[in-house]
């Protein structure tokens, strides 16, 4: 009996690469960019533009001043309860952002989150078998410019967040070729912000253990890290409680559109501001099970780019607290529902595309500090009919689920693997 491999989207496809479409992806970008400084200057006006990055740079400062970084009414930072969020390790890595001249902070910020936007995009072209050629030059440059109005990602490079980078690390981490350092990126992600410790959880039950040692073992140094430039804020950091959504938010209510998260869907839907973890933990263990399944499945299939961003998109669903700008994990789905629209022999993926697209989008739908626009459908406020009000509060919460069911059902359609092997066949 012999088996028979057939390629189904092989490394090297070629995307189509005329001069026009590589000119004209290029200008779409310039164009959107510049759009977007048109909407940075809005915010800036206001006094609120890079409000997280200005604090990260505040607690570079606080480091080096020897400032406490987490005792209330004492760090004084410019954040929610003035105490920093983030890891001690996290914090010196935001040490050097303090000798960065003050007119050049701004511009880094956009272009770290730029730089990361385009790694993202282009990577997950890869993972769809294409070159790295022309085509693929031209794609990247188009896709993204169509991904940064998405909310989430809009209000990472607005707030000078570091979720783009967060997910580049993981991403370029663990869908690259096998190295005796992969598993690395996902740990000094975790270093930074604790959340893409889950990865760890991935790397495991798909059986690379080498990967998961190494993401541990980069983690662990981390942790030492802080305790050795930073003992006093390390101490009180790991020793706090970590799982309390109030050290992020600053008190337990969860009802708030900005969190959309299991939790905070729950928490609407029940009207219990303070949801009891006896009811929603076990709803997000079933979510975090089902999507582990899949990515298992995914990644034995050689579905890596699908596998990671179910994790991913399962990680945010079951943080306590989600902000809205933590789901930049929309975007390697966003470059998959492309590349299945490119592909496909009907209007369906192109239609389900663009439905998603315009539920993304950032319309406005209010105003904040300083007249500065709310933007997002999950965020509508409360001058909406309360029906309408749930269903968009709960708009990314439902998106995310029904992307790892589609990834359940129609794997293939959003991740083609690289190779497949047919039923098989007797010799003649």
């Amino acid at each position: 009996m012999t088996t028979v491999v057939v390629s189904e989207a092989p490394v090297g496809r070629k995307l189509p690469a005329p001069l026009w479409w590589t000119v004209l992806s290029g200008a779409l970008l310039l164009v959107i960019f510049a759009g977007y400084t048109v909407w940075a200057g809005v915010w800036t006006t206001a006094g609120v533009y890079l409000e997280d990055f200005k604090s990260y740079v505040a607690t570079g400062r606080a480091v080096r001043a020897g400032v406490a970084l987490y005792e209330p009414g004492v760090s004084a930072l410019p954040t929610i309860g003035g105490t920093f969020k983030y890891t001690p390790f996290a914090a010196g890595v935001f040490v050097p952002l303090t000798v960065v001249p003050k007119l050049l902070l701004p511009l880094l910020a956009v272009l770290v989150n730029l730089f990361s936007l385009l790694v993202v995009v282009w990577v997950s072209l890869g993972q769809q078998g294409y070159a790295p050629d022309q085509g693929r030059v031209a794609a990247t440059a188009a896709l993204t410019a169509l991904a940064l109005p998405l909310q989430p990602v809009l209000m990472n490079f607005t707030s000078g967040q570091v979720n783009l980078l967060l997910l580049c690390l993981v991403l370029v981490d663990l869908t690259g070729r096998n190295r005796w350092w992969t598993g690395a990126g996902v740990g000094l992600a975790a270093g930074i912000k604790l959340t893409p410790a889950i990865f760890v959880v991935y790397l495991l039950v798909t059986r690379r253990f080498r990967a998961a040692a190494v993401a541990t073992g980069t983690f662990a140094l981390t942790v030492l890290a802080g305790f050795v430039a930073l003992p006093r804020d390390s101490a009180a950091f790991w020793s706090a409680n970590l799982a309390d959504p109030s050290r992020i938010t600053g008190d337990s209510d969860a009802t708030s559109p900005e969190n959309q998260s299991i939790r905070g869907a729950l928490a609407r839907l029940l009207d219990i501001p303070d949801v009891p973890g006896k009811i929603w933990i076990p709803a997000a263990a079933v979510v975090a099970l089902a999507a582990l399944w899949i990515a298992i499945r995914a990644h034995r299939e050689g579905r890596e780019l699908l596998a990671v961003s179910v994790t991913g998109a399962m990680m945010v669903l079951v943080t306590p607290w989600t902000w809205s700008h933590y789901w930049v994990w929309f975007i390697p789905f966003f470059v998959m529902g492309a590349c299945a629209a490119f592909r496909a022999r009907t209007w369906l993926p192109a239609a389900a595309l663009t439905v998603t697209y315009l539920l993304l989008f950032p319309w406005k739908v209010g105003d904040g500090r300083g007249n500065v626009p709310v933007v997002g459908l999950a965020v509508l406020p409360d001058n909406y009919a309360p029906i309408t009000q749930a269903l968009a509060h709960a708009l990314y919460v439902a998106l995310a689920l029904a992307l790892i069911a589609l990834a359940a059902i129609r794997p293939a359609q959003l991740n083609p693997t690289l190779t497949r092997t047919t039923t098989p066949t007797h010799p003649r």
